[in-house]
């Protein structure tokens, strides 16, 4: 089964709906794929709509962003499987996570004018409610249209780095990690880093955390042997994806396969049957 269980649409801060990015899943040859949106579970429904009618396994999931630690490099990304995407507890945390990052994408948004570069609400957020995800990401993409930047990165790079970005007050890792359970899934450390694995794995683990992402695109040399021995070492299931968001500069899905036999577990504690 060939798999991929990190994808955004434009739900959050990806480039497609929700049913374009399951039908690119099985153009890719893709069989199992999980929609995982920061702090938002809108797009689930068109997404497994669209995935089950064109023969891929849709995953419900999400990405929310948590504290682990005070100061900017204190948050990570946890993701969750299998959820129920109507959970009350978990639709709250996200709720809340979604305003913490209005209020910090606004203080972005003063600071840029204070630089001479203004940017209103309504241009990064195109048309977004109130209550949708909009983040840096967003801010990116409204600085490379306005011809500010060449590319996405160097918007990061120039304006967006952790360092001068304002702390958003988004959800403690543990209560991050209960609402996932509490919604009937399964938590997992996205995109691990090595500053991850050394001052942030230990915490999540004791708050509950069941799983950890070791295969993805950039994990690979001695990252990836980390992360899979750090699997190891604290029996977490193994995920796998590629952190697709439809970008043009990201790689095309389907280009980055990921191992089966390490994900069988995983797979498994989904309820589903992996193929041979």
């Amino acid at each position: 089964m060939r798999v991929d269980l990190h994808l955004h649409s434009d739900t959050s801060d990806g480039v497609f709906p929700p049913a374009i990015v399951a039908r690119r899943l099985a153009g890719a040859g893709v069989e199992l794929g999980a929609l995982t949106d920061h702090d938002t579970t809108a797009g689930w429904e068109a997404f497994a709509e669209a995935a089950r009618a064109a023969h891929v396994e849709p995953v419900c999931g999400i990405e929310l962003t948590c504290r682990v630690r005070s100061g900017p490099q204190g948050t990570v990304h946890v993701l969750g499987y299998g959820i129920d995407p109507a959970s009350p507890p978990l639709q709250a945390l996200a709720a809340a996570n979604r305003a913490a990052k209005r209020a910090q994408v606004e203080a972005i948004l003063q600071d840029l004018a204070a630089e001479g570069v203004r940017l209103s609400w309504e241009e990064v957020s195109r048309g977004l409610g109130p209550d949708a995800y909009v983040g840096r990401n967003h801010v990116a993409a409204a600085l490379l249209r306005r011809g500010v930047v060449k590319t996405r990165r160097k918007a990061f790079r120039r304006y967006l780095q952790n360092a001068r970005v304002p702390d958003a007050e988004v959800a403690d890792a543990g209560e991050g990690v209960a609402a996932i359970h509490e919604a009937g899934g399964i938590s997992v450390l996205a995109h691990p880093t090595r500053l991850d694995l050394e001052h942030h794995l230990g915490a999540l683990v004791r708050a509950g955390l069941r799983g950890i992402e070791v295969y993805r695109p950039r994990a690979v040399g001695s990252l990836l042997a980390r992360v899979e021995a750090a699997a190891t070492r604290r029996g977490l299931l193994a995920s796998a994806g590629s952190d697709w968001h439809g970008h043009p500069t990201d790689p095309q899905l389907g280009q980055w396969k990921a191992p089966r036999e390490p994900l069988r577990p995983l797979v498994a504690a989904l309820g589903l049957t992996p193929s041979s």
